[in-house]
Protein backbone atom coordinates (compact mmCIF):
# COMPACT_ATOMS: atom_id res chain seq x y z
CA UNK A 1 0.00 0.00 0.00
CA UNK A 2 1.45 3.39 -0.72
CA UNK A 3 0.85 6.92 0.17
CA UNK A 4 1.28 9.99 -1.34
CA UNK A 5 4.76 9.81 -3.27
CA UNK A 6 7.98 12.08 -1.78
CA UNK A 7 10.91 13.20 -3.94
CA UNK A 8 14.14 12.77 -2.23
CA UNK A 9 16.74 15.70 -3.74
CA UNK A 10 20.44 14.16 -4.04
CA UNK A 11 23.49 16.25 -4.14
CA UNK A 12 24.36 16.72 -8.11
CA UNK A 13 20.76 18.59 -7.94
CA UNK A 14 19.02 15.20 -8.84
CA UNK A 15 15.57 14.21 -7.73
CA UNK A 16 14.18 10.61 -7.13
CA UNK A 17 10.95 10.10 -7.07
CA UNK A 18 10.03 7.51 -3.84
CA UNK A 19 6.65 5.85 -2.71
CA UNK A 20 5.95 6.00 1.28
CA UNK A 21 4.60 2.50 1.99
CA UNK A 22 2.36 0.96 4.92
CA UNK A 23 3.56 -2.62 4.18
CA UNK A 24 6.31 -2.53 1.64
CA UNK A 25 6.14 -6.05 0.19
CA UNK A 26 3.16 -7.32 1.49
CA UNK A 27 5.28 -6.81 5.04
CA UNK A 28 5.37 -5.07 8.41
CA UNK A 29 8.54 -4.06 6.98
CA UNK A 30 11.15 -4.52 4.64
CA UNK A 31 15.22 -3.62 4.24
CA UNK A 32 16.83 -4.44 1.35
CA UNK A 33 16.99 -5.28 -2.14
CA UNK A 34 15.32 -7.46 -4.03
CA UNK A 35 15.87 -8.40 -7.96
CA UNK A 36 18.92 -5.53 -8.06
CA UNK A 37 16.21 -3.39 -8.92
CA UNK A 38 14.21 -1.89 -5.66
CA UNK A 39 15.29 -0.70 -2.44
CA UNK A 40 12.83 -0.98 0.42
CA UNK A 41 14.15 1.39 3.71
CA UNK A 42 13.18 3.19 6.89
CA UNK A 43 14.24 6.56 7.61
CA UNK A 44 13.30 8.63 10.13
CA UNK A 45 10.35 6.65 11.16
CA UNK A 46 9.13 6.23 7.62
CA UNK A 47 9.25 3.07 5.35
CA UNK A 48 9.44 3.92 1.50
CA UNK A 49 10.96 2.09 -1.53
CA UNK A 50 12.96 3.57 -4.40
CA UNK A 51 14.79 2.12 -7.72
CA UNK A 52 18.09 0.82 -6.52
CA UNK A 53 21.16 3.55 -7.38
CA UNK A 54 24.49 2.09 -7.70
CA UNK A 55 27.10 4.57 -6.50
CA UNK A 56 29.63 6.17 -8.95
CA UNK A 57 33.03 5.32 -8.11
CA UNK A 58 35.24 6.50 -10.54
CA UNK A 59 38.76 4.95 -8.62
CA UNK A 60 41.04 7.84 -10.00
CA UNK A 61 44.31 8.17 -8.89
CA UNK A 62 43.74 10.99 -6.77
CA UNK A 63 40.30 9.58 -5.11
CA UNK A 64 42.96 6.27 -3.88
CA UNK A 65 45.50 8.60 -3.03
CA UNK A 66 42.48 10.48 -0.57
CA UNK A 67 41.33 6.92 0.66
CA UNK A 68 44.80 6.25 1.60
CA UNK A 69 46.35 8.75 3.31
CA UNK A 70 42.69 8.56 5.24
CA UNK A 71 42.93 5.03 5.94
CA UNK A 72 46.68 5.37 7.05
CA UNK A 73 45.18 8.31 9.68
CA UNK A 74 42.06 6.43 11.20
CA UNK A 75 44.57 3.11 11.63
CA UNK A 76 47.43 5.59 13.72
CA UNK A 77 44.10 7.08 16.06
CA UNK A 78 42.70 3.85 16.44
CA UNK A 79 46.02 1.32 16.73
CA UNK A 80 48.42 3.03 19.48
CA UNK A 81 50.72 5.44 17.57
CA UNK A 82 48.49 8.86 19.04
CA UNK A 83 48.97 8.33 22.49
CA UNK A 84 46.24 8.28 25.01
CA UNK A 85 47.71 12.05 26.07
CA UNK A 86 47.48 13.40 22.74
CA UNK A 87 43.92 11.98 22.17
CA UNK A 88 42.65 13.32 25.29
CA UNK A 89 44.25 16.91 24.57
CA UNK A 90 42.66 16.27 20.54
CA UNK A 91 39.33 15.74 22.42
CA UNK A 92 39.75 18.76 24.60
CA UNK A 93 40.29 21.07 22.19
CA UNK A 94 37.40 19.83 19.97
CA UNK A 95 34.84 19.68 22.52
CA UNK A 96 34.19 23.83 22.02
CA UNK A 97 34.65 23.35 18.61
CA UNK A 98 31.51 21.09 18.39
CA UNK A 99 33.61 18.21 16.77
CA UNK A 100 34.70 14.90 18.41
CA UNK A 101 38.60 14.98 18.92
CA UNK A 102 39.11 12.48 16.27
CA UNK A 103 37.38 14.22 13.69
CA UNK A 104 39.91 17.35 14.47
CA UNK A 105 42.80 14.83 13.86
CA UNK A 106 41.84 13.52 11.13
CA UNK A 107 41.40 17.03 9.81
CA UNK A 108 44.87 18.27 10.23
CA UNK A 109 46.38 14.55 9.33
CA UNK A 110 44.39 14.82 5.61
CA UNK A 111 45.80 18.57 5.79
CA UNK A 112 49.05 18.04 6.72
CA UNK A 113 49.52 14.66 4.11
CA UNK A 114 47.51 15.41 1.07
CA UNK A 115 48.37 19.19 -0.50
CA UNK A 116 47.72 20.44 -3.47
CA UNK A 117 45.55 17.14 -5.21
CA UNK A 118 49.16 14.61 -4.15
CA UNK A 119 50.27 12.98 -0.95
CA UNK A 120 52.74 13.93 0.91
CA UNK A 121 55.92 11.98 0.70
CA UNK A 122 56.88 11.57 4.39
CA UNK A 123 53.72 11.24 6.70
CA UNK A 124 52.81 14.45 9.15
CA UNK A 125 51.25 13.36 12.23
CA UNK A 126 49.75 16.72 13.74
CA UNK A 127 51.50 17.92 17.15
CA UNK A 128 48.08 18.64 19.71
CA UNK A 129 50.06 22.45 20.35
Amino acid sequence: MCSAPSILILKGGESINMARVTGPFFSLDARGTIAQTLTASFWRGINYMRARIVPHNPRSDKQVAVRQVLSDGVSKWRFGVIPEVSKAWWNTYAKGLGESGFNRFMRKYMQGNFVDGAQVGVQVIPSPQ
